[in-house]
């Protein structure tokens, strides 16, 4: 299994060529979504490593979740100005603690490390929430998919790293597979609900996705 700082330097890799070739073929329109895609490669790199309790990117991304959710009940408040003041000081702490330590905490509890988050189901999910997840923001068909795909690129990059270190020994040592070969681009989850459950959500969310999917299409 590769180092954390491998899977992030290969997403950063990944996502300074999607840009390049993204404004090379003009396929996207805004200025900023080169660097989207970038920072998008990015977070994906280490997604698959969310369900690892007490690693890095559990931290990371559900610290990212908890102020993302505070800024968005922040704003949400102020808009609401028959409210007193206490009422937006109040909530958005009240989001990010409840985002961080009680969505968090519910997370790790049902999430086993090289579960369903290292499999290729799991990298098409990812994928195609961006577009649910950037709903509210105001952003072209293609842009938005450029972003989307970057992360896909990107949780796509961790899996197949992990693979190459199962397979490969960069140590020089004589050659032996490690007994997590084969996990990390698998198809299905060592628990067989878990795996339903992850399908039926890929097939809704292609259905959500089915309009912007018609956008891309040539006419």
């Amino acid at each position: 299994m590769a180092a954390f700082r491998t899977h992030v330097r290969a997403g950063l890799v990944v996502g300074y060529l999607g840009g390049i070739v993204a404004v090379m073929n003009q396929w996207i329109s805004l200025q900023a979504t080169p660097l989207l895609m970038f920072a998008a490669a990015f977070v994906g790199s280490f997604l698959p490593d969310l369900d690892s309790d007490s690693g890095t990117p559990f931290d990371i991304v559900f610290d990212l979740f908890a102020f993302t959710g505070g800024c968005i009940s922040f704003y949400y408040c102020l808009q609401q100005t028959n409210r007193l003041w206490t009422y937006w000081l109040a909530i958005p702490p009240a989001v990010v603690i409840f985002i961080r330590y009680g969505v968090g905490a519910i997370f790790q509890k049902f999430t086993v490390h090289r579960g369903i988050f290292h499999s290729i189901p799991m990298a098409m999910i990812v994928t195609l929430s961006m577009p649910v997840l950037l709903n509210s923001f105001p952003l072209p068909a293609r842009d938005l998919a450029a972003i989307a795909l970057s992360v896909g690129a990107g949780y796509v990059s961790h899996l197949v790293l992990d693979e190459v270190y199962a397979t490969v020994n960069f140590e020089g040592l004589k050659f032996s597979p490690k007994k997590s070969l084969g996990t990390a681009l698998a198809l299905a989850a060592p628990s067989k609900p878990v795996t339903i459950v992850a399908y039926i959500l890929l097939v809704a969310l292609i259905v959500y996705n089915l309009p912007l999917i018609a956008q891309l299409l040539p006419q």
